[in-house]
């Protein structure tokens, strides 16, 4: 963790503040159940305004909060998100976009952010028959695994994300046919058969992240996702100008 120490000169106090530049994940907001047109989220992301959608064919959708697998959080309460086993990185509970995929059409959903974000993490759970690629976002360059499931078994997240062919952008199941149902609040399982958990770093600068949803399989999937990243300097610059803004009480000798 990278901390930044200021001194506040006011009159004949010096006031030293020190403050964490660390990983914030995203704050949601609402989420609009449905398909393509109709699915949606919103929120913040280190203050940062952050909306998703979704188009093309309507075979995936974001889920009704709830507290089930592919269901969504909004209140920050779940803890899918806090297993180290799977995750990096990690925090003890957030909120969570829940989807439902149906087999063999494709999907566009696309995350918008007020201020260009460098580096975002994507965070996905339980994925089994989902195909996820970045590929279509301006600017990518390259995913880098932070963290997953996957291991010499041959199951869980991919970690060559599909390969040359796909430009190192695809995330996906390495066995979709395995699968397991573990709720939120449960460790990811990193042996036997299971899903896709894992966090991937998306590489470069992004006013928006566009990613492609295809068909691993024939049957349906439902899972979780976030994203997370390091707050920009110029965002910090806005909790430092708070800070000075904060009346400071001198105490009395």
């Amino acid at each position: 963790m990278k901390c930044v120490t200021l001194s506040l000169a006011l009159t004949s106090t010096t006031l030293p503040i020190t403050m964490a530049h660390s990983d914030v994940f995203l704050d949601l907001t609402s989420v609009t159940p449905g398909s393509s047109g109709v699915g949606a989220f919103s929120g913040t992301l280190g203050g940062i305004a952050v909306t998703g959608s979704i188009s093309g064919a309507p075979v995936l959708s974001f889920n009704a909060i709830g507290s089930g697998l592919g269901d969504s959080t909004i209140d920050g309460s779940s803890p899918q998100f806090s297993h180290s086993s799977a995750f990096s990185p990690t925090t003890p509970t957030t909120d969570r976009v829940g989807f439902t995929y149906l087999a063999f059409a494709g999907n566009l959903v696309t995350m918008t952010f007020s201020s260009p974000v460098t580096d975002p993490v994507f965070h996905i759970a339980n994925m089994d028959w989902m195909a996820i690629s970045f590929a279509p976002t301006p600017g990518f360059t390259s995913l880098t695994l932070l963290n997953g499931n996957g291991g010499p078994d041959g199951d869980g997240i991919d970690p060559a994300f599909g390969g040359p062919a796909y430009g190192f952008a695809l995330v996906t199941d390495m066995m979709p046919f395995t699968t397991d149902s573990t709720p939120p609040a449960g460790t990811p399982p990193i042996t036997g058969d299971r899903s896709a958990y894992g966090s991937v770093r998306i590489n470069g600068t992004f006013s928006a992240l566009f990613f492609v949803t295809d068909a691993m399989g024939p049957f349906s999937d439902s899972g979780s996702f976030t994203i997370s990243t390091v707050p920009s300097a110029a965002t910090l610059s806005v909790f430092v100008a708070a800070a000075l803004a904060s009346p400071v009480r001198r105490r009395s000798r």
